[in-house]
């Protein structure tokens, strides 16, 4: 009898935790035959001004994309992400 109780008061803490769990998953499935989301990301503005530093533009002129984000970062303070598509967004202005 001393053991029926600890088993019971289990089993019931085990099903309470498999229903809530049920539940909120529930709302995290996704319709995987729907067309892929794509997100855009807004394009970057440092202030008012445009960026448009001569060395940069040299860089992407070159094909050497990885050190014209290096050199926005370090002009800019801007993160990884936020560089990489401000000098796309130089590459394509200037195409």
């Amino acid at each position: 009898m001393g053991a029926l109780i600890p088993f019971v008061l289990g089993l019931l803490l085990g099903v309470a935790l498999t229903l809530f769990l049920l539940r909120r998953g529930q709302g995290d499935r996704r319709d995987l035959t729907a067309p892929p989301r794509t997100v855009q990301r807004p394009m970057v503005r440092v202030g008012d001004e445009r960026i448009g530093d001569e060395a940069i533009l040299d860089l992407i002129r070159q094909n050497r994309k990885i050190e014209a984000i290096k050199l926005m970062r370090e002009k800019t303070g801007l993160g990884l992400a936020e560089a990489k598509d401000a000098v796309e967004a130089l590459e394509r202005d200037m195409r």
